[in-house]
């Protein structure tokens, strides 16, 4: 037997026992970093463009409105062309559908997220001048759909290669809690340190936060080669026949438990944006007068609770299921949301402190259960809907309401301060409170604490009442789907002996 063989031999073996090798495990999870990283930067849109370059809110409508509308179009039909990609690798000799995207789409994606901070200076704090006004309304707008296009293909690609690694829910979940031991330090400071440069924009300050733009862009592109390099895709897996859109999806939505993945993912996509959006107004003009130690003191409680958070979600979803763990992550979120609400109206830091412990006590968990749920997802398709394995279509259509709703979350914010007073002025060069520092207060509050409590209520009603995938309902799946694969893993085999081919 040639090494080739054995290599395979030992790669079916390992994909039949449902373990993952370590240095894939590694591998996939260091490659959640950029994303994590980018996601953080991206949170702070509003506070660059609205805050320090002084777009309008109009001009920002305008295009969160045309750019959800490329985001509700581009993702399924770009995760239904992943998913049907026929890709050789001469090198491997085997075909792929995600590698490609991710080997060569990381250098692009880097670039495009970096291109949105880089508006040229002279275009500040011109609001009265039209023209100005509409060439930073274009760069706004066209630096954020050539980012979110090469989100869509890189992204997707990595998405959908989780379900095909393992059907093991727990190696799965292994995987995403070494993904989220990747990604906390990225939240932490992907999250927190851009926070920090724009919480009270200067001219420095601008300067040092479009620095670590350029440093997280570059470090991004490696963790996907990294990838590219050490996991390995399941050609066993890949369709005969490509699907053709509008049948995928229709397919899709025959899935009970995608039509419940689609509510949920808008929402969970919508919470952490409009948190990201919201934080750095709402440290400047709802806590204000917390600095130096009480801003330390302040941090320790949530972060605390992010880190206790993690084996509280994964013994949840292992003496119950990852639906009851996704229902403590929501009604964390609700109750802490709830409390932080009525705190930030006090002025009390430290019970806005407690309300956001109580809160980053669920956080987490969407981090570490999203991607093993929307797994099941797509088990539950190649089961009982379509018998065949469609990541890269699930990773698409999946965003159907989630991306429209990241317009949303980058779009109310800037809408609610406006409506509440804080606006920019050119005479001083940046946000003032036109109506009274109270009212601009509430209008922040409001958005960084209220709406989220809406969004994650219904969520967590439409989570508990519809959500098909009970424990009993995903073991009985695992061990069938696992028989299904067994015969798809010997099929593939004696057709590559047949054909006398070595991966």
């Amino acid at each position: 037997m040639s090494d080739s063989e054995v290599e395979n031999a030992k790669f079916l073996g390992d994909e039949s026992s449902g373990i993952v090798p370590i240095k894939e495990k590694l591998a996939y999870s260091f490659a959640q970093m950029p994303g994590t990283f980018y996601g953080g930067v991206m949170g702070v849109i509003q506070s660059f463009y609205f805050a320090w370059m002084g777009l309008l809110n109009i001009w920002i409508t305008i295009a969160q409105i045309v750019y959800a509308v490329w985001n509700m179009v581009n993702d399924p039909i770009f995760g239904n062309i992943i998913g049907n990609t026929r890709y050789y690798n001469k090198k491997r000799g085997e075909i792929q559908r995600y590698m490609p995207y991710i080997k060569f789409g990381a250098p692009l994606f880097s670039l495009c997220f970096a291109l949105v901070f880089f508006p040229p200076d002279a275009w500040r704090g011109q609001t009265s001048n039209l023209t100005i006004q509409v060439w930073l309304f274009i760069w706004y707008l066209v630096s954020q759909i050539a980012y979110d296009t090469l989100f869509t293909l890189v992204l997707c690609a990595v998405v959908a290669l989780l379900p095909q690694m393992t059907l093991n829910q727990r190696e799965r979940e292994k995987i995403q809690l070494y993904g989220t031991a990747a990604t906390i330090p990225a939240i932490l400071f992907g999250f927190i340190v851009p926070v920090i440069y724009l919480a009270d924009p200067s001219t420095e300050t601008i300067a040092q936060f479009q620095l670590l733009v350029v440093f997280i862009a570059i470090f991004g592109i490696f963790p996907y080669l990294i990838l590219s390099k050490y996991v390995r895709e399941h050609s066993e897996y890949i369709p005969k026949n490509e699907t053709p859109l509008f049948k995928s999806i229709k397919l899709a939505f025959k899935n009970p438990s995608f039509r419940v993945y689609v509510i949920y993912d808008g929402i969970s996509v919508f919470l952490l944006n409009i948190i990201m959006v919201s934080l750095p107004f709402y440290l400047t003009w709802v806590l204000t007068p917390m600095e130096g130690f009480n801003m330390l003191l302040f941090w320790i409680g949530p972060i605390i609770c992010i880190v206790i958070s993690v084996p509280i979600v994964l013994k949840i979803a292992a003496k119950k299921s990852t639906k009851a763990s996704i229902t403590f992550y929501l009604g964390m979120l609700t109750i802490g949301g709830i409390f932080s609400f009525i705190a930030g109206i006090s002025g009390n830091w430290i019970l806005v402190s407690i309300g956001f412990s109580i809160t980053m006590l669920g956080l987490p968990g969407d981090f570490i259960q999203h991607n093993p749920m929307r797994a099941d997802t797509i088990d539950y398709d190649y089961w009982k809907i379509s018998g065949e394995r469609r990541e890269g279509l699930y990773a698409g259509v999946g965003s159907l309401l989630s991306k429209p709703m990241i317009s949303v979350a980058l779009a109310v914010p800037p809408a609610v301060f406006t409506a509440f007073g804080l606006i920019y002025v050119d005479a001083i060069g940046g946000l003032e409170a036109t109506q009274g520092f109270q009212l601009a207060s509430l209008g922040v509050n409001i958005s960084m604490t209220l709406l989220p409590v809406i969004a994650s209520l219904i969520g967590l009603i439409v989570w508990i009442k519809f959500y098909p995938l009970t424990g009993e309902v995903v073991e009985k799946m695992k061990k069938e789907v696992s028989i299904l694969h067994e015969q798809r893993r010997k099929e593939y085999k004696e057709s590559r002996n047949s054909k006398n081919i070595s991966p």
